[in-house]
């Protein structure tokens, strides 16, 4: 059955809307992140993460009537899929954790960007998703725009040695993990529901972590902790659920496209938080090329993301 253009055009545009969302609940999480984290170790940080996700997300499929059939796992194919989903997810939200001890969240930014630009390479790859001539374009725009946005930080990602060698090459594997999800999931959407698959990688991964986890030590933390704690899982549930649905109107390349302007996003979070609470974050200055850049991103982001 051939989809109609106009309705092909909608469901790009929903798409490219709940990228949006995605783009800046992950812009704000940073702060929830560095906060929740004070006291909490990353394995149990992440596991509450996806176990309170798991429980309201659980809830609102049980009271639809709308909980996934586990009957499908029996065949090899979705429950491969499941694994590669549950297995990517969790090791990115462990590793990006883990890499905040060694190099600052701008540089994860700038280098977690290559899980979206894999996407995009997955979608063209795996799905034999499409780019145009303008889209290509985009794609060359956006390595450029990344490259002079993060002019200043150049040298740190070229340096392999010490702490920030060791954040670097974590944080490369956490984005390879986390186009694994990706790909992963817009596979399985053709087994399951986006909520359903959502809700199965939670279980999966708080089953997963449990063991290297201590629940307990929730017991007794500041009230502002955790809160952060709860808007951490709030964010999962949010930024999650509008990157499901956007995989299912819209292809892996489009999705990867607007995620690439994440790291304008960050830096306009990051540097109104230091404005509020000077040395938060470490600071980043400003100079004409990161300016140039920005603008770049937003552009190739905007050809990208379009046929």
């Amino acid at each position: 059955m051939n989809i109609p253009p106009a309705a092909d055009a909608r469901a790009t545009t929903r798409g490219i809307w709940l990228s949006l969302i995605v783009v800046a609940a992950w812009s704000v999480l940073p702060i929830t992140l560095r906060l929740a984290s004070r006291q909490l170790d990353p394995y149990t940080l992440t596991w509450y993460r996806f176990f309170l996700s798991a429980l309201v997300l659980g809830g609102m499929l049980a009271a639809a009537r709308n909980l996934p059939r586990l009957v499908q796992l029996r065949r090899l194919r979705p429950t491969m899929l499941l694994v590669a989903a549950t297995l990517g997810l969790a090791s990115n939200y462990v590793l990006y954790l883990v890499s905040l001890d060694y190099v600052s969240p701008t540089v994860g930014t700038v280098i977690t960007q290559l899980g979206p630009l894999l996407l995009m390479c997955g979608g063209v790859w795996i799905f034999g998703e499409r780019l145009s001539r303008r889209q290509v374009i985009g794609v060359v725009l956006l390595v450029v725009g990344l490259l002079l946005f993060f002019n200043r930080r150049l040298a740190e990602l070229g340096d392999m040695s010490g702490r920030a060698g060791a954040g670097t090459l974590i944080l490369l594997v956490a984005s390879v993990t986390w186009a694994m999800y990706g790909l992963a999931q817009k596979s399985l959407l053709d087994h399951f529901q986006s909520t359903q698959i959502l809700f199965l990688i939670y279980v999966g991964s708080a089953i997963a972590l449990l063991g290297m986890s201590a629940p307990v030590a929730v017991i007794g933390l500041p009230a502002l902790d955790l809160v952060m704690l709860i808007l951490c899982a709030a964010n999962t549930l949010v930024a999650y659920g509008a990157l499901a649905e956007a995989l299912k109107c819209a292809g892996a390349a489009t999705v990867g496209a607007v995620l690439a302007i994440g790291p304008v996003a960050t830096l306009v979070v990051t540097w109104a938080t230091n404005r509020v609470s000077p040395n938060f974050f470490a600071p980043d200055l400003l100079n004409a090329a990161t300016i140039a850049g920005a603008c770049v991103v937003t552009v190739g982001s905007a050809l990208s993301s379009r046929k």
